[in-house]
């Protein structure tokens, strides 16, 4: 075996036998290495060195391990939680530039001492981590997606998707942070799981625990504080609704501008208004009885309403006879001016044409040698041509003279005007070539004969309208007539068309139950009424019947039905018990009285006491709209508080969890 010569500490020579020099090494070492006891760190025999007045000294490595308070364990758990796990790696850095050691070292030392301070009082260092979670949850660093869903009015699922996403963001940040160099990814996708599961888990948890008190809680609260549930109610209506606050608002003032000032809160809200209403009006409260007068009153006074706004809409202030005759007197009036000028200049008249006219219906072919006559009697259209005819001629001499023939003419249009179509048919004939006759005879007579049509037109334009309004009548076909209607026949026009309808509005039942609204929201009113309208009328038209047709649905929903509730609400009011719970005790139907029993524990559960119906039957009566706006924005608020009171549980139960499920 080979020998091998080494050189010991002291200088001396050793020899060893040994395979190989590695071999040889080792055995030197062990021969030359001082014999220690484990135990103390010493030579055998020696006692163990403690130095005296450190703490933390390692006997076994020489080292000193620096010793932490209870107090200094949490401050330092919290500084790890508050700073997502990034404190030690930020520090480092600061600690580097001041000291000149490299960052590493510092890092190392930082980490080792959080793990020393967390051995040392694990509890307190726990403690620490979860109130720097909690500090997180109270300055709602870490909470902008919770925080927008709540600034939006967002559901309890849009809330819990909020804090999901936040719980991702932190738990991610803080996983990552608290990981070692090489494990960044790993350790942020870790906590972004468990930080995703506690952001879902908390809101969802505080909100059942809400659920479970709150029929406990809730008839004691909302007596203490009836404003804030009737707030929790208003905001729910308002959400439901799918408007805002201020389309509400402005709802309300759009309708005082139209001089319908009885437009309330509760009509703004639609549906939900009215079943809202239906509530406060069906329990026994204190505004119980003002919201049905009011209710009431605001209905029966609808047809007068509507007869005004149809009678603005259309430009109509007087009846479609009314129209007439004045505009008959003023045809008269224009008629006497017109033809006293045609007069004063007219010439002989030559009425011959006419006269030939009722020859070629009376005697066709030509002279009376050809028809030798006969005494059969004439027939109702030969009666007719025959009068006409004798305002012309006697047979031996024709009329001349144009007042005459002016007058004659006057007779015809009387008598065609009343007269069967048969009869028309050859009476126009006759009537038109004695026009024509006048009209050569005075310069002036055409521009009086043209007005005087005119202005008839206008007068027939009348019953025109009145027709229109008819169902049996179709709204393509009176749009193209009214279209094709001068700017002088529209306007009579509009007096005909309206009149049936204001006469129908103003006749119809004066009751709560009677909607004279919905007869003007026909699919024929909806194309007729924005074309007949007059102009710029149509859309303060439009909206002010829908408002009555709103109103009416309203008044309906919260009175309409059934009076059952409101005997029941009115004997409850007055025996200070519920009287249906023990009618159908009596009656033999006790399923149905502890039915009854329990709605009535399950509305006060609910939080809705005779004091904050009070308030919430008050607020959807209002009609001013800075008045709502200041209410439902309250509401808002009320909302918005607690639902960001919740929010601060979630994150502190989420910011406080995630150290724990974290397990640092």
């Amino acid at each position: 075996m080979p020998v091998f010569e080494l050189q010991g500490p002291d200088g001396k020579t050793y020899e060893i036998d040994a395979p190989d020099q590695k071999a040889a090494l080792s055995a030197f070492q062990s021969f030359a290495a001082p014999k220690v006891d484990p135990a103390t760190n010493q030579p055998r025999g020696v006692p163990e060195f403690v130095p005296p007045g450190v703490q933390g000294y390692d006997p076994k490595t020489g080292e000193v391990t620096p010793q932490y308070s209870r107090g200094g364990s949490a401050a330092m758990g919290a500084a790890d939680a508050t700073t997502l796990g990034w404190g030690d790696e930020l520090a480092s850095y600061l600690g580097s530039a001041l000291s000149g050691v490299p960052r590493e070292q510092v890092l190392s030392e930082m980490r080792g001492d959080a793990k020393a301070a967390q051995q040392q009082n694990p509890g307190s260092y726990l403690a620490g981590q979860i109130g720097g979670g909690l500090a997180q949850g109270v300055s709602g660093v870490g909470g902008l997606a919770t925080k927008a869903a709540i600034k939006g009015g967002g559901t309890l699922g849009k809330i819990a998707l909020g804090s999901t996403v936040d719980g991702i963001v932190g738990g991610g940040a803080y996983g990552a942070g608290s990981a070692d160099e090489g494990n960044r990814v790993s350790g942020g996708a870790w906590g972004a799981g468990l930080g995703g599961l506690t952001g879902l888990a908390a809101p969802l948890a505080i909100a059942g625990v809400s659920a479970t008190a709150k029929p406990f809680l809730a008839p004691l609260l909302a007596r203490l504080n009836p404003q804030g549930y009737a707030n929790k109610a208003l905001e729910m209506g308002v959400r439901r609704s799918g408007m805002s606050t201020d389309d509400i608002a402005s709802m309300l003032a759009r309708s005082n501008a139209d001089d319908q000032g009885m437009f309330t809160v509760a009509d703004a809200l639609g549906h939900q208004g009215g079943r809202m209403l239906s509530t406060v009006v069906r329990n026994p409260n204190e505004a119980r009885q003002q919201i049905v007068d009011a209710l009431t009153s605001r209905q029966m006074g609808q047809g007068e309403r509507l007869s005004n706004f149809l009678s603005e809409g259309f430009a109509a202030p007087d009846t479609a006879a009314q129209r007439a005759t004045s505009l008959s007197a003023q045809r008269t009036a224009t008629a006497n001016a017109n033809y006293g000028a045609a007069r004063e200049g007219a010439g002989a008249v030559d009425t011959s044409r006419a006269i030939q006219a009722a020859d070629d219906f009376l005697t066709p072919g030509a002279t009376g040698l050809m028809n030798p006559g006969n005494n059969i009697a004439d027939d109702s259209i030969e009666a007719a041509v025959r009068r006409a005819r004798s305002y012309f001629t006697d047979g031996r001499s024709n009329l001349s003279d144009f007042n005459a023939a002016l007058r004659s003419k006057q007779e015809l249009d009387g008598m065609i005007e009343g007269a069967r179509p048969a009869v028309q048919r050859q009476l126009i004939p006759i009537r038109n070539a004695l026009d024509n006759a006048l009209e050569q005879a005075s310069p002036n007579y055409a521009q009086a004969r043209d007005v005087f049509r005119q202005q008839s037109r206008a007068i027939d334009a009348i019953d025109t309208g009145s027709n229109a309004a008819s169902g049996r009548s179709r709204a393509a076909d009176n749009i193209a007539t009214f279209r094709g209607m001068t700017p002088e026949e529209q306007p009579a026009f509009r007096a005909g068309y309206v009149d049936p309808f204001i006469a129908r509005t103003e006749s119809g039942a004066i009751s709560p139950t009677t909607n004279k609204a919905r007869g003007l929201m026909t699919t024929k009113t909806g194309q007729e009424f924005p074309e007949f309208a007059a102009p710029g009328q149509a859309d303060q038209l439009g909206n002010r019947v829908a408002r009555e047709q709103r109103m009416f649905e309203t008044s309906n929903a919260a009175l309409g039905g059934s009076k059952t509730a409101d005997n029941l609400a009115d004997a409850a009011e007055m025996s200070k018990f519920d009287p249906s719970v023990m009618a159908k005790l009596f009656s033999g139907r006790p399923l149905a009285a502890i039915m009854d029993a329990v709605g009535k524990l399950l509305n006060e559960g609910k939080g809705m006491p005779p004091g904050v119906l009070e308030r919430v039957g008050q607020a959807l009566m209002t009609t001013d709209p800075n008045a709502a706006r200041a209410v439902l924005t309250a509401a808002k608020q009320t909302v918005q508080r607690n639902a960001t009171r919740q929010a601060i549980a979630s994150s502190l139960l989420r910011g406080g969890a995630l150290p724990v499920l974290e397990g640092r």
